[in-house]
């Protein structure tokens, strides 16, 4: 007989509040992009901006695909907003856009463009007073097209946040033959990433049932896809399975807020030390479930723990304590993580040991006070 800790919503199952965001229409599945064309007439979009990177732009096909399947006429393409999305190119396609007179954005890409597409539409309602829509189209698994937050780097070189319920995406095309150009390391990288949001939203405070629920899957799908797109990273149908994982680890939810500690800290080795999105999960998730499952309060620590049946094939465990259970969580993304080849340094990125505690700091809600203070700065010289 199975001693898992029985898959609960313990604190939200009977009390709490859930909110949508303003996303209408999510057509999902491969070849999913040709119905591109109904979304904009239904969006009543008719002269696209679409916001992307170099690479997408000048080494693939895809948008030129996307512009295809567009169907009306495309009012240009910015394709200049690179890692963490800086300030300057936003300002740069502000400009753009006004000056195209586009009436919505399509953003395609990984995080930092459709981070970019959101923060856009936020400059440019400030400046024009008109709010655009805003169409996703994601070639990674970062996720960035399902909320409604959006990271930028500011003049000073520091990410920062925004969030607002009307950037949120109003559609999202998940459609995996446009990611087959997509480096596989990348792929791989942000699928921890969306696991982490997956893994965050047990113990993000006030997640609603729905959200928790639904990320528990997408833990389950991500860790047999991953996998799967390691062994052949052509396999389509893997691919449309771990964008769907994605989908499940930031469903639609207008109350969100900072997820949990792997995001903060990551947040702050990211910009500042210009490591990607996916690496900064692919350091920092283990250890984080690690350092919670020792210091949640009990029944945050069932949430956790209720993971294990979704990311594991065993059918027994030896302990049927939360906090065992919540530690072999840890230990299934460690060895996920090394499966996939994804291992990573601080070294590597040649992030000063120096700066160990005040990342630390800035990532915990009560700094140096927090409880877990110690144990976070011993992760980073753990990961270094």
């Amino acid at each position: 007989m199975s001693s898992f800790v029985t898959p609960t919503t313990v604190q939200t199952a009977t009390l709490g509040t859930y909110v949508p965001t303003i996303l209408k229409r999510v057509e999902y599945g491969i070849g999913s992009l040709a119905k591109l064309a109904n979304i904009l007439r239904d969006l009543s979009i008719s002269k696209p901006l679409i916001i992307t990177g170099n690479s997408l732009a000048t080494k693939t096909d895809v948008i030129e695909q996307v512009k295809k399947a567009a169907n009306c006429e495309i009012g240009g393409v910015f394709s200049s907003i690179k890692q963490h999305a800086p300030v300057e190119d936003i300002k740069k396609c502000v400009n753009e856009l006004k000056e195209s007179k586009c009436d919505g954005i399509i953003g395609v890409g990984g995080g930092s463009p459709i981070d970019a597409a959101k923060i856009v539409i936020s400059f440019y309602k400030e400046e024009t007073g008109i709010l655009l829509k805003l169409i996703s189209i994601p070639t990674t698994l970062s996720a960035a097209e399902l909320t409604i937050l959006a990271g930028y780097t500011n003049e000073e070189g520091k990410k920062v946040g925004k969030k607002a319920s009307e950037i949120g995406s109003s559609a999202l095309i998940l459609d995996a033959n446009l990611s087959l150009s997509t480096p596989n390391r990348l792929w791989l990288s942000t699928g921890i990433r969306a696991l982490d949001h997956c893994i965050e939203q047990q113990y993000r405070p006030n997640a609603p049932l729905p959200v928790r629920v639904l990320a528990r899957e997408g833990a389950g799908s991500l860790f047999e896809s991953l996998r799967a797109c390691h062994r052949n990273p052509k396999d389509v149908d893997a691919r449309q399975r771990a964008l769907i994982g994605a989908w499940l680890s930031l469903w639609s939810d207008d109350l969100i807020g900072p997820i949990g500690p792997s995001h903060a800290v990551g947040y702050n080795l990211g910009s500042p030390y210009s490591i990607p999105h996916g690496i900064c999960s692919c350091l920092t998730l283990a250890g984080t479930v690690e350092i919670q499952a020792k210091h949640l309060p009990d029944n945050e620590v069932k949430q956790l723990a209720s993971l294990l049946p979704f990311i594991t094939t065993t059918t027994t465990q030896s302990s049927n304590d939360s906090r065992e259970q919540a530690m072999k969580v840890a230990e299934a993304i460690d060895k996920l993580i090394a499966d996939l080849d994804l291992t990573s340094t601080l070294r590597e990125y040649k992030v000063p040991q120096s700066d160990f505690q005040g990342i630390a700091e800035r990532a915990l809600p009560d700094g140096k006070a927090d409880p877990r203070y110690d144990a976070f700065v011993k992760l980073l010289h753990t990961i270094y």
